[in-house]
């Protein structure tokens, strides 16, 4: 990466007098940036560009080339490609669009250029991108308008407009970046090889990704989470419609936004939810201060804000801590006595910059804090440049951050820009103040439980795997499991479940019923896997009159429904002490070689909560993106409402809690030995206070 980030050479392919030309602008901003390498501007209609000789194409040029950068139409691309192989340049950047984000035609070039570039053994970044920008060794081959220099922070973008914008607000604010990189349709570099070499980078001090689709989910899971330094991630991706725009738009589907939404929580990643504040948690980042807890003081001159601002904090699960005896007592010696010396502290409207430096200087002793706000709002005797200088002054002797919430308009824009000058973090507004601290010490707290779990650990030694793979290989598309395989797999991870049989005949049913009553009867997964909807099951059959009766009505109803003329039935025992009905379901995102070391994507998305008929009506239910510490999924399960209910809600018995998550467990190991299962559905899982039992088991493949 470094060889390929800081080529010693650059030929631009697509220069020409056209100051608004591609190329032309591309060549013009290296040249604004000093880059003291080699430059080649290729042109076959000019002699001399923008002061440099130009070539009428590369293979006229008698020197090395690190790097071309192509500017060119799609149409002419795959030439100059063909050049650069001939030339034996190390790497390639392709700004050019027209390749997978338009098409089958786009997919095939692309795929094309990209096996030509990956077997004469040069690197290719793009294409359809922006470019990128270096500033550690003064590059800048983009064409944005802007670039606001050197900085402490890396930028990957899929998207080159997106750069743009994130450039365009730097150059406001004046923050900088060691790199921008805009990886495009990402045909050979990807996120994956850019973030270790960022991570690992000392000049760096953050990376901030903006990602539509993720090369290899499981990998970059991986990576970031060998990081102690802040990745934060805007992903685009929640709706149905933005997939297909982003299908369009790069060439590549989505994924599964529950699993990018996983992955964040299980990499400890900053998530950002849109462009400004994506912008604004680096702004943060780049001050050199993050929170070290949750723990607050609010420091105001005003009773309202002071008040919405700890509304605010409970509902971001920051806390309002009270503060010592000690820090009381000292505030109550400075402050007027109409003061509020509790947290939040109310200095008074009156208050000028002296009060405001002696409240945050006192606060800041107290070490229950981890990070002052510090709330203005602009009176007639506000002094308020003078109290954004205080807090600079303050910020310069304390590990701790200081945060300024300054409220207003014209009044208070000079104090921005002394914050902003001096690295402090600044907001106009109560809510995205708390909403933003709140993520950083967030990723601050959970650092240290940030730990790579490998999936080997979880796969056991198979006694159904040829059966499975026989059922895959006959079948094509996602198909259900046969209950008979399903409950053998279910067995051999020692998963508790009811008495049951699978039968084909009346006979074989009733022999099973008769030593087992109460039963309950059920159509198999293959038959109709959404049961209830049909009412495809009878509940709590005691007698063998009825036991017949029912049988031989669902078996008739089975193949009126399905048309299958000898539909076998699933008899089972009735549970009868169960308290709460509880849901495990799993999805795999990548095909079935997904665990092995050229697998892509993300893995199996568990889902586990309140589960029965009405799952989809409660919405109880979180993710887990396995492999997985029971650590973690204990604490995941923590997050559900039921839970509340399984460890005992109004005096009511605690529920076997340690038998659902040894269960989750089982089945996390279950999906990794066998990544065939493409998606499971366990519902209900039926737990009381010894047993968590699972009832109602569907299993579907796909290669």
């Amino acid at each position: 990466m470094e060889t390929i980030l800081s080529p010693k050479s650059v030929a631009i392919i697509g220069v020409s007098d056209n100051p608004e030309k591609v190329g032309s602008v591309m060549m013009q901003n290296l040249l604004e940036t000093g880059y003291n390498g080699k430059i080649y501007p290729v042109n076959p209609k000019y002699t001399e560009l923008l002061g440099r000789k130009a070539y009428p194409s590369i293979l006229e040029v008698n020197e090395d080339i690190d790097m071309v950068c192509i500017a060119l139409p799609y149409q002419a691309v795959e030439e100059i490609v063909d050049q650069c192989i001939e030339k034996r340049v190390k790497s390639v950047l392709i700004v050019s669009a027209g390749f997978a984000e338009t098409g089958p035609e786009g997919k095939e070039l692309e795929e094309r250029i990209t096996n030509k570039l990956r077997g004469a053994k040069i690197r290719l970044i793009g294409p359809n991108c922006l470019g990128f920008i270096n500033n550690k060794a003064k590059i800048d081959l983009t064409f944005a308008r802007s670039n606001p220099g050197d900085g402490d922070i890396a930028f990957i973008s899929q998207s080159g407009a997106f750069c743009t914008a994130i450039l365009d607000m730097a150059s406001e604010s004046g923050m900088g970046f060691s790199h921008v990189i805009s990886v495009g349709n990402k045909a050979d570099i990807n996120e994956n090889e850019l973030l270790p070499y960022f991570l690992n980078n000392n000049s760096v001090k953050a990376v901030a990704i903006y990602l539509e689709e993720f090369a290899d989910g499981k990998e970059f899971v991986s990576i970031v989470q060998r990081s102690k330094k802040p990745v934060l991630l805007i992903a685009p991706g929640s709706s149905e419609k933005s997939k297909q725009a982003i299908s369009s738009h790069t060439g590549s589907l989505a994924s599964s936004y529950d699993a990018v939404l996983a992955a964040v929580k299980k990499s400890n990643i900053i998530l950002a939810e849109n462009s400004e504040e994506l912008y604004k948690l680096m702004e943060l980042i780049n001050t050199g201060f993050t929170p070290k807890g949750k723990n607050i003081a609010i420091i105001s001159n005003a009773g309202g804000p002071g008040i919405t601002a700890v509304d605010r904090a409970e509902i971001e699960g920051l806390e309002v801590v009270d503060l010592g005896e000690r820090t009381e007592q000292r505030l109550k010696n400075i402050l007027p006595v109409e003061a509020s010396i509790k947290n939040p502290v109310d200095v008074l409207g009156d208050s000028k910059s002296d009060r405001y430096a002696s409240a945050i200087t006192t606060v800041l002793e107290d070490v229950n804090v981890d990070s002052i706000i510090v709330l203005l709002t602009p009176q007639l005797m506000t002094d308020i440049e003078g109290t954004a200088e205080a807090i600079v002054d303050l910020s310069k002797k304390t590990s701790k951050p200081i945060y300024a919430c300054f409220l207003g308009g014209k009044d208070v824009r000079p104090a921005y820009r002394i914050l902003q000058d001096n690295r402090i973090g600044w907001f106009n507004d109560v809510e995205e103040t708390m909403h933003l601290i709140a993520k950083l010490a967030d990723f601050e707290m959970k650092k240290e439980l940030n730990k790579v779990v490998n999936s080997n650990q979880y796969v056991r030694k198979t006694r159904n795997k040829r059966e499975i793979q026989e059922f895959v290989n006959t079948h094509s598309e996602t198909t259900v499991l046969s209950d008979e395989l399903a409950i053998a797999i279910f067995e051999e991870f020692s998963i508790e479940m009811p008495k049951q049989l699978v039968a084909s005949s009346l006979e074989e049913a009733r022999d099973f019923a008769a030593t087992t009553f109460p039963v309950a009867i059920k159509a198999t997964s293959e038959d109709l896997a959404h049961k209830t909807d049909f009412k495809a099951l009878y509940l709590d059959i005691r007698t063998i009159t009825e036991f017949e009766e029912k049988y031989i009505e669902l078996k008739e109803s089975i193949t009126k429904i399905t048309g299958n003329p000898s539909p076998k039935i699933l008899v089972q025992a009735m549970i009868e002490d169960s308290k709460i009905e509880m849901f495990i379901g799993a999805n795999r995102d990548g095909d079935s070689t997904i665990y092995e070391k050229d697998g892509v994507g993300f893995g199996h998305l568990m889902a586990i909560g309140k589960g029965g008929v009405y799952t989809e009506v409660y919405k109880d239910i979180k993710h887990v993106l396995i492999p997985e510490t029971r650590e973690k999924i204990d604490l995941i399960l923590s997050e559900t409402s039921v839970s509340k209910i399984i460890d005992g809600y109004r005096g009511k018995p605690k529920l076997s809690r340690e038998k659902f998550v040894d269960m989750i467990m089982k089945i996390q190991s279950l999906l990794i030995t066998y990544p065939e299962i493409e998606s499971m559905d366990i519902n209900p899982v039926m737990l009381n206070e010894q047993k968590a039992i699972a009832v109602d088991i569907k299993l579907y493949v796909k290669k």
